[in-house]
């Protein structure tokens, strides 16, 4: 029956992002829209953001809450500056579409770390994974899809000690 109910729930934030990602979708006429005037390009700092993502689900994995705060942290910076450099990307809203699916999937994250709930910081861990597939669907980039952790390929200890 839960797992029924969780189906359900997660088809219908599906469809609502499809449809709000929609919503936000306009034309740019500027050519290479993926690239802001400094040359930059959004997939460098897509990358920074994944490279956090994996280290902050190593560091909800290994329990360590102060490790995992700080990826919290420099995620959120990692999207707020996403945010002001790449308003537009391919004629896609980036910074309302990142805001409107990204930033409510945030809370119950930091929260639940805050208190030294691991158990709750993951399942909200696997929502903020789920809010950024949902992203990436709706800017037709769906075969970009970001998963937990199942290994460790940085030279860093995620243990508490």
């Amino acid at each position: 029956m839960n797992t029924r109910i969780l189906t359900g729930a997660l088809a219908l934030s599906l469809v609502a992002n499809v449809w709000l990602a929609a919503s936000f979708h306009r034309p740019v006429d500027v050519a290479h829209a993926e690239i802001t005037p400094a040359g930059e390009e959004l997939a460098v700092y897509m990358s920074h953001a994944q490279r956090h993502a994996h280290k902050l689900g190593l560091s909800i994995q290994a329990k360590n809450k102060p490790l995992a705060e700080f990826y919290v942290t420099e995620l959120g910076e990692t999207f707020e500056l996403i945010q002001r450099k790449f308003p537009q990307y391919e004629g896609f809203q980036i910074a309302a579409l990142s805001k409107a699916m990204l930033d409510p999937a945030k809370p119950a994250l930091s929260k639940s770390l805050a208190a030294g709930d691991f158990a709750t910081a993951a399942v909200a861990y696997d929502k903020y994974l789920a809010a950024c597939n949902n992203c990436h669907v709706a800017v037709k980039h769906e075969f970009v899809k970001v998963i937990a952790p199942t290994g460790n390929p940085f030279n860093q200890s995620f243990a508490t000690k």
